[in-house]
């Protein structure tokens, strides 16, 4: 175990408070079994989840960047998200809130007052990765029924939406074993582009996968980047 020197100097506030959290988790995980023995091998189901998501976080990221570059690159959508592009740097309303406003922002977690819970931070990222689940469903529709859509833009949408459905119910899992009392209000931010995406305008179509690219891009990313940190924090595994 860890000594801490009586020499060492006083926490912080904010490096007590994320001690103090860290702590009480591994109390927490001291109530899971730390393995269970499958065919000879120690086999840990928390730390495997952990792996899983962390796995479809990562196809997840290379799948968005992947479809944010083909969207600009294939035949099927160069010409419309070029247009975009020049409108979004003259600075045109209605493209600069697709741009830079992503509707997943309402439930991104949040460090308030120098506080890092970390059952609350599953809890927003639950939510934060759930507000992809609507749009990402719709956008497979939309493109199947469209005319002309290239089966590598489409293969790719479908694995994302496979992949962040997936990635959402290993989180749900890890909320349940890390906290087995914890209660959550699942409330998924809904995405102002739905109807965008929805209209018989093709122009508004595009619209709305110039937001989803832009925003899934990194958001995909970000998530990432916080299940590499809750994994370390709470399994004490890869920090």
């Amino acid at each position: 175990m860890m000594k801490l020197a009586l020499s060492q100097p006083p926490f912080s506030g904010t490096l007590l408070m994320l001690v103090v959290s860290i702590l009480l988790l591994w109390e927490k995980a001291a109530s899971i079994p730390a393995c269970m023995v499958e065919e000879g091998d120690c086999w840990d189901p928390l730390q495997e989840t952990f792996n899983s998501a962390i796995q479809r976080a990562e196809t997840l990221c290379n799948l968005a960047d992947q479809l944010y570059v083909e969207f600009y690159q294939n035949q099927f959508s160069s010409r419309q998200f070029a247009d975009l592009n020049s409108k979004l740097i003259k600075r045109d309303e209605t493209v600069l809130k697709a741009g830079i406003y992503c509707h997943s922002t309402l439930a991104k977690p949040q460090t308030r007052g120098g506080n890092f819970e970390i059952e609350e931070h599953l809890k927003m990222l639950i939510n934060f990765v759930g507000s992809w689940i609507s749009p990402l469903f719709h956008l497979v529709i939309e493109l199947s029924a469209m005319e002309g859509v290239p089966e590598t833009i489409l293969c790719k949408v479908k694995d994302l939406e496979e992949n962040n459905r997936q990635l959402l119910d290993d989180l749900r899992w890890i909320l349940t074993k890390v906290s087995p009392t914890a209660e959550i209000k699942e409330e998924f931010p809904s995405w102002e582009h739905l109807s965008f995406l929805k209209s018989s305008n093709k122009n508004n179509k595009f619209l709305a996968m110039f937001n989803l690219s832009n925003c899934l891009d990194n958001d995909t990313k970000f998530t990432l980047h916080h299940l590499r940190i809750f994994k370390c924090l709470i399994t004490g595994k890869d920090c």
